[in-house]
């Protein structure tokens, strides 16, 4: 008798044990797939200014590239221009700037406008945040320099980014909670093309 209650114990502390490991699983799944989704915005974005060089707002000369605001009059040094949940953003289709109106895009998609369930937006992180931060002066060669930076609320608690680094400085009133910052960057050079 005393060997049946002993396995019954036995297989009911496995059991728990398992079901705490599913929990743990479906957390970390849930981080990876914020993860990717943050590595996907961050590369749209990317591909946008790389392909749109005719939307810079830098002059190379006589005439200037371009003679209305381009994304440069959207990219301050500190990150204070944030796009994506919480931005003023509501429909693209009223923008005229073209700069702007790829910002708009990538901010909406930041949103999860994507995916809708129940009328909510569900298609991004949690709380997903975007910025693109002036690297001034840009690199030698380079006619523009800029950090393309994402940012979301995790569910675990890890590290949060150094002070003063893009991953920080992007959407830095927000406060996701400590040690719940993630964060994805990429550099974007636009290279000067001498003839």
């Amino acid at each position: 008798m005393i060997e049946v209650l002993i396995t019954i114990v036995v297989v009911v502390i496995g059991l728990l044990r398992l079901a705490g490991l599913q929990s743990k699983a479906s957390v970390i799944e849930m981080e990876s797939y914020q993860r990717a989704q943050g590595l996907a915005s961050m590369r749209d974005m990317a591909d946008r200014m790389m392909s749109s060089r005719g939307l810079l707002d830098v002059s190379t000369g006589s005439p200037p590239v371009v003679t209305t605001p381009g994304f440069q009059s959207f990219a301050l040094s500190n990150g204070s221009i944030v796009f994506g949940t919480g931005d003023s953003y509501s429909n693209c289709v009223t923008v005229t700037n073209k700069a702007e109106s790829q910002l708009c895009l990538w901010g909406q998609a930041l949103k999860g406008v994507a995916e809708t369930s129940a009328g909510s937006q569900i298609g991004a992180m949690i709380g997903a945040r975007g910025c693109i931060i002036n690297v001034s002066p840009p690199t030698d060669f380079a006619l523009a320099d800029f950090f393309i930076v994402v940012v979301w609320q995790g569910l675990t608690q890890t590290a949060d980014p150094d002070a003063g680094t893009p991953a920080a400085l992007c959407a830095s009133g927000v406060n996701f909670g400590t040690g719940l910052r993630r964060a994805v960057v990429t550099r974007v050079m636009i290279p000067k093309l001498v003839g």
